[in-house]
């Protein structure tokens, strides 16, 4: 709008019809849309309207932690205990619009007789729970549950291929697109195989295809890939970005990033930063997640036992796949003297801005560390959970999905 003045050109913006308004305003950023507020009074009563949320992207409001009690012995625990889970909820926002109200335990899914669920992944306000009915074996699965604990909506998904195979499951979702939601499965035999089968759940047709990455790559379908990879049995980060999840896999002795789309098929094999050039033997990939709409990938460099180099790179050109550091920051500088190497968990980056979280397993501490400040603080302590951590983001989705069949 050249030539016109900002409040000619706010009231231009400010003077569309709601329709249009909400439409574009779906699309964008949750960071994007409170920021919105400020263009007119119009827009702010229209975002704050309660019959609106339910279309626009809302921000993450605080994280599900998940613990595990299986790896205490009888003694500690009463038989009937063993396996068993607890869950907690951390808030993340001090001052909230809209009104909390969750069910911090899931209730409506760990009442249900004879069913262990732990968590699995989220995405844009799912959450993905894998199930089992034996306690002492959750990573053999029985089956899946999607829900969405804003509205207490969930689906079962029966689960897919042997349940003596390593697998990896994830979540797609992205209500802008459809309102049904897709598990994407990587899976191998055992840990001699290096064949990976790639098997796709759509909420929409309620099964599961089946594809061979290596028939992919013989057809040609794979590209820019040239290489064998496996599984990693440890490392199970995803991000779901423009419609496809990328995946942490492993190959030629060292991690790469593959593209999958919400069909099962391989697009292209993605480059981890500061690990292609060989040099970097002691560096690993600590976190894999997505923030602000581009890839982020976060890499541990351990210059000894209690003193590491934690970098964060961004990938600024997906075309060119160019990647940019971000951030470096030394553990010392935030943890102070750990006592070792691996006594801290990445847990997220924020979605909307440069925050990342930590988890620190040697004070049971989670903290927030923010990388325009360089600061670090504790905002939750799980002293009272001493046993394996898992977490998930909670990010409030508001419309009632038909791909979610049951409600609590």
């Amino acid at each position: 709008m050249e030539g016109c003045s900002k409040t000619t050109a706010g009231a231009g913006v400010a003077g569309l019809p709601d329709d249009p308004v909400l439409e574009i305003l779906s699309r964008v950023p949750a960071k994007s849309v409170c920021r919105f507020k400020c263009v007119s009074k119009a827009w702010r009563d229209l975002i704050a309207d309660p019959n609106n949320r339910k279309r626009l992207r809302h921000a993450m409001q605080g994280l599900f932690v998940q613990t595990y009690a299986d790896e205490l012995d009888d003694e500690e625990l009463g038989k009937d205990d063993l396996g068993r889970i607890r869950f907690r909820f951390i808030n993340l926002t001090a001052v909230r619009s809209v009104p909390l109200d969750i069910d911090p335990c899931f209730s409506f899914l760990t009442e249900m007789t004879g069913i262990k669920a732990f968590l699995l992944d989220s995405c844009n306000g799912l959450i993905l729970f894998g199930q089992s009915q034996d306690p002492s074996l959750l990573l053999l699965l029985d089956g899946y549950i999607v829900c969405n604990p804003t509205t207490r909506q969930w689906s079962a998904v029966p689960a897919c291929g042997s349940r003596e195979a390593i697998s990896h499951t994830y979540l797609a979702f992205d209500p802008v697109v459809s309102s049904h939601f897709h598990l994407v499965q990587l899976q191998i035999p055992d840990v001699q195989e290096n064949v990976v089968s790639l098997h796709v759940y759509s909420s929409e047709t309620g099964t599961w295809s089946h594809n061979q990455i290596d028939k992919q790559k013989e057809q040609g379908q794979l590209e820019g890939w040239h290489h064998q990879f496996t599984l990693d049995p440890l490392q199970h980060q995803c991000a779901f970005v423009n419609g496809f999840l990328h995946l942490i896999v492993w190959g030629s002795n060292v991690h790469h990033i593959l593209a999958v789309d919400v069909q099962g098929k391989a697009r292209r094999m993605i480059t981890v930063p500061g690990l292609a050039d060989g040099r970097h033997e002691h560096n690993f990939v600590c976190y894999f997640g997505q923030s602000q709409g581009h890839l982020h990938c976060m890499i541990l460099e351990s210059a000894d036992k209690k003193n590491v180099e934690l970098s964060t790179w961004v990938l600024q050109d997906y075309d060119t796949q160019e990647w940019v550091l971000k951030n470096t920051v030394n553990s010392l500088d935030v943890f102070g003297d750990m006592g070792g190497v691996l006594e801290f968990q990445v847990i997220y980056i924020h979605q909307d801005c440069n925050l990342v979280f930590i988890f620190d397993q040697l004070n049971y501490e989670l903290v927030a560390y923010d990388m325009d400040r360089k600061e670090a603080s504790v905002i939750a302590t799980l002293e009272d959970d001493k046993t394996q951590s898992d977490f998930a983001r909670y990010i409030p989705y508001f419309s009632e999905s038909p791909a979610l069949t049951n409600k609590y």
